[in-house]
Order: C-alpha cells, then structure tokens, then sequence
C-alpha cells in the first residue's frame, strides 16, 4: 500500500496539515519538526501524489512534447534543449512520438499544463476541441493555426547557403534531401533550393535521400555513386544526411564545399570543414519554452507566429 500523509502523521505524533505544511517548507512549521518529518517520510518511502496536488492547484508543471521521432540526432538535440529549459522553469517534460491528436488526448486527460508539437501538417494539426483546452505552441513553418508557431524560416536558410556557394564561385550545386515527403519544412527547404537557384541562374541538381536516417542518406548517396558523380558544391537538408554523405566522400572530401541544415554543436566533432545554416537549436527550444509558458502564465490564446533569423556558422 502507498504511504500517506495521514501514515507520517500518526508516526510522527502531529497532525495531517503538519505533515503536508512540514514537505511543502512552509514558514509555519520549525526546522525541526519539517527535519523530524522529512526523514520519516524518507525512511517510509513516501512518494508525493502530484495527481491529487494538480486538482488542487490546477497545475502539474509537466509539459507535453509531441516529437516525429527520437533516432535522428538534430531532433534529440532539440528535444533535450527544450527539456534544459523547461526544468530551468521548474517543468518535467514527457515526450511522446504517438499519433499527435491521440498524444495530445492524453496530455490534456492527464492534466499537463501545456503541449510542445513538431509540426509537420495537416496530419500534425491540433483540433480545437484541445486547443481551447490546454495551451499549445508548434514548431514549424509559417501558416494559419490556432496556435502560436515558432517559424525557423527554413527558406531563408537554404537562400543563405545558395548565395554563399555562389559568392565562392559555384556555378552547379547538388542539393541532397528527403524529397518524396510530406513534411512541410522539407517541401520548402526542396522548393525554395530549386526556385532560388533558377533566379540566380545556377545549375542545379535534386539527390533524393532516402529519408532524413544517417544510414538511408549513406545507402542512397552510394547507389547515386555507382553512376555519377557529385558537384563541388553541396547543400545537405540536416545534419544526419551530411554524415550519410561523409561515409562516401572519405578521401574525395576536399574537392566540396558542403553547406547542411541544422545549426547544431554537434558538428564540432566533424573533422570535416562544413558551413552549417538554420537558427541555433539553443535559440530555438527557449523560444518555444518562453512562448509557451508565458501562454500558460497569461491564459490567453494567439495564433501568433514567431519569426527567427538563421545563421550560417563554419564548424
């Protein structure tokens, strides 16, 4: 049986609102008594019931985190950025890769104060029945939701690490992405790369890397390999794609200037020289904490959409 306040009450010979004041430091109760109380309540293995705390104080301070996946390594980046900044906040974060509407049920059913979700689109969009129940803030791109979206302007980046490319001289540049996706950051990281290289009048060329995985970029790059040959300039759509395309480039790596999406510290572990392009994955999860807590703080919804600047970075 679990062990309540009313067990170390009667342990320790004081009263039940003792005890509760005793483990919450309450000014009311002596050091001593709160020290008498508090090794009682460890030695009888107590654990607080938060459930019954949240009903009474309509807060649990624990945040939802929708996430598409957890095997890539910019997306755990970013998730454990978010989580440092929330537990700053004095928040305990839960990550689900559920279905988002089904993973949102549940947070809003379990009391959570507030929900974090990666969103891809249509199939990631909230609906309001949750919305107008429990504050939400996305990440993704700039479109119309009934909440607030911190856009990373995934565009701007790829037009950044083009026109660079061009100032080093680069007349043909090979872009390496998830091209056959539905999510709506790689669709515009895709077509932003191939309508800003037809306005700067730049050869250009679209390798499909089989998905956003390390391993699926390394396997299509090398069947890409076997009958053709990559341009000097090079613009990879995340981290995980350039380290595929590092697995077979090995002693040829000098002759490509690679540009990659994702402006994460990971990179300093590369030996290989690479620009780095998008918003600082730090900069990124405070402002979808500072965002979404000051939602929680006012109780106000916003629709919102919260604009940053990507930088490029020499790593």
């Amino acid at each position: 049986m679990a062990v309540t306040l009313k067990d170390i009450a009667r342990e320790c010979g004081v009263s039940y609102s003792t005890v509760s004041k005793a483990l919450k430091d309450s000014p009311l109760v002596t050091d001593a008594t709160k020290r008498i109380i508090k090794e009682k309540a460890e030695e009888m293995n107590y654990i607080p019931n938060n459930s019954a705390r949240s009903l009474v104080s309509n807060r649990s301070n624990t945040i939802g985190l929708i996430w598409p996946a957890v095997d890539r390594v910019a997306i755990t980046t970013l998730a454990s950025q978010i989580n440092q900044a929330l537990k700053k906040e004095g928040y305990f974060m839960v990550i689900s890769i559920e279905d988002p509407i089904t993973a949102a049920q549940k947070f809003l059913e379990l009391r959570f104060d507030g929900v974090i979700i990666f969103d891809e689109g249509e199939h990631t969009t909230l609906p309001t029945k949750i919305t107008k129940n429990i504050p939400v803030v996305a990440y993704g791109v700039e479109r119309e939701l009934d909440y607030p979206t911190i856009n990373v302007n995934h565009d701007l980046a790829m037009k950044q690490a083009i026109d660079a490319l061009i100032s080093q001289g680069y007349q043909q540049i090979d872009y390496i992405g998830d091209i056959h996706t539905n999510d709506m950051r790689q669709i515009v990281k895709k077509d932003t790369f191939i309508s800003h290289c037809q306005e700067r009048n730049i050869s250009y060329r679209m390798i499909h890397s089989g998905g956003l995985s390390e391993e699926g970029a390394s396997r299509a790059i090398k069947a890409f390999l076997v009958n053709d040959k990559l341009n000097g300039g090079i613009i990879c759509g995340s981290y995980d794609i350039t380290r595929g395309l590092l697995h077979n480039l090995k002693d040829n790596v000098n002759a490509h200037t690679i540009f990659s999406y994702d402006n994460i510290d990971q990179f300093k572990s590369i030996d290989t020289p690479i620009y780095s392009v998008g918003v600082p994955s730090h900069i990124i999860a405070q402002n979808l904490v500072d965002v979404l807590l000051n939602a929680i703080k006012t109780n106000q919804v916003n629709r919102s959409i919260i604009q940053l600047k990507p930088k490029i970075r020499y790593q």
